[in-house]
């Protein structure tokens, strides 16, 4: 009766255990796409990853009927980059700005200003070049 008990015991840990080892495992291996928005010509792209929330920038492009577009509630493997740590270089030197505050906004084009979001937990943008519009092409 002992051993009926303890492999029932073993057969409940190791189901809990795994079953939260293949949740955790999908959400660190990607981004989870909470939300897409447009401001002009421009998607932004609200993705979570480990409790934290991402703000991606790219740009909305014509013709990418037939790709694998991305959605809302879903994980993808993106590579983001920075826009504050890719700040512009003159005669090799990267400008930067004394505190990363003071930039508030980034101005893509004529028309569009796209904010950081610090009471969202959003101090920064981002892009990837695993987007093309809403087509990911990984």
């Amino acid at each position: 009766m002992k051993s009926i008990a303890y492999i029932y015991f073993v057969f409940i840990l190791f189901s809990c255990s795994s079953s939260n080892f293949l949740t955790q495992d999908k959400s660190a291996s990607g981004y989870l796409i909470k939300k897409i928005r447009t401001k002009n010509s421009w998607y932004i792209i609200y993705a979570e990853k480990q409790d934290s929330l991402y703000k991606i920038v790219t740009g909305r492009e014509k013709g990418n009927e037939n790709c694998q577009k991305i959605v809302v509630g879903k994980y993808y493997n993106l590579e983001l980059y920075s826009r504050r740590e890719n700040a512009p270089v003159i005669n090799g030197i990267k400008l930067k700005p004394v505190n990363q505050l003071d930039i508030e906004c980034f101005e893509y084009d004529d028309k569009t200003q796209i904010c950081i979001e610090p009471k969202n937990g959003i101090y920064d943008l981002y892009y990837t070049r695993d987007l093309k519009g809403l087509c990911y092409l990984k």
